[in-house]
């Protein structure tokens, strides 16, 4: 396995297959792990793997930033040939690595890189709301049902996206994946330019609830959009978005788009354990420079 960070792979150890939508791995036998699976394959992470199951034939390569233990990572693996696999936390890098090592037949296209990406070079606090939290992030004070503090969990590394993703190699076959807590206000404004020279598959999970100001319901309203404004600019030479409401991608073409700045963007919405309505970007954003006739309208379903 190619390793960014230059650390061991560790020794194998007790583990279990998966088999879900055609792709098969295995993973240890851990608390965290077993958490993270059961989510994905759950209803909350099918739009994300339909979104992969209709992009990953044109790439040959997938960036996961923001990997956490692996198994979006690992599903990829199989349909390209080379993953690159970013991960901040020590504690789920560890587990990322490890479940990695279990897999013969794919470590050796995965590179993993024990780092976050932001906006650029720095070190800074990590903050966790549980043992090997996959909502880890770089904002301490996050709502939730309610405006809550994490606690420090380590200093950990972040690098400029723009810098590193040149380095790894973005094109056109490359699909981009980022899930990283809130940070990706910070990250997609940083590679405007490179989304829009190369125009990779995009696929983001966006966290307005993430950015507080503090308990000024208005003041944090403002701020998550003029964030998820700068992410609409940077992302705005894409010819077609998807966005997944309700178990189903919806197709936002070029003509659409003022209507989906006054109905959508700005107006307030709904999320589940939330207090607040959020404005921007909610759940799952796909982009793409060529129409995915595989998403339009289709309902979106796990399945082994």
């Amino acid at each position: 396995m190619m390793v960014g960070t230059g650390r061991l792979v560790p020794e194998a150890e007790a583990s279990d297959p998966v088999a879900w939508r055609g792709q098969c791995f295995r993973v240890i036998r851990h608390a965290a792990v077993a958490a993270a699976l059961d989510e994905f394959r759950s209803p909350f992470e099918a739009g994300t793997l339909e979104f992969f199951d209709a992009v990953l034939p044109s790439c040959d390569k997938m960036i996961d930033v923001g990997a956490y233990v692996g198994l979006m990572s690992l599903y990829a693996a199989g349909r390209v040939a080379e993953v690159c696999a970013f991960e901040a936390s020590p504690t789920n890098f560890g587990l990322l690595n490890r479940n990695v090592a279990e897999n013969d037949a794919l470590r050796h296209r995965i590179r993993l890189f024990g780092h976050g990406l932001g906006d650029r070079d720095e070190q800074v606090p990590l903050y966790g709301k549980g043992a090997a939290d996959s909502g880890s992030s770089i904002f301490r004070t996050i709502e939730r049902g309610r405006i809550l503090d994490g606690a420090p969990e380590a200093m950990v590394g972040l690098r400029d996206a723009d810098a590193v993703l040149r380095a790894v190699g973005v094109t056109g076959r490359t699909l981009l994946k980022i899930d990283i807590e809130g940070a990706e206000y910070l990250v997609v404004p940083a590679i405007a330019a490179l989304l829009a020279e190369t125009r990779p598959f995009l696929h983001l999970s966006f966290h307005p609830f993430n950015l507080v100001a503090g308990e000024d319901a208005y003041l944090n309203a403002v701020m998550r959009i003029r964030r998820a404004l700068q992410v609409a600019e940077a992302v705005a030479p894409y010819r077609t978005m998807y966005f997944h409401e309700q178990g189903r991608w919806h197709c936002i073409e070029g003509g659409d788009r003022m209507a989906f700045l006054r109905q959508y963007l700005l107006q307030p919405k709904p999320v589940p354990r939330i207090v607040t309505p959020q404005y921007g970007f909610i759940d799952a954003v796909g982009f793409s420079d060529v129409a995915l006739p595989a998403l339009d309208g289709t309902d979106v379903h796990g399945g082994s």
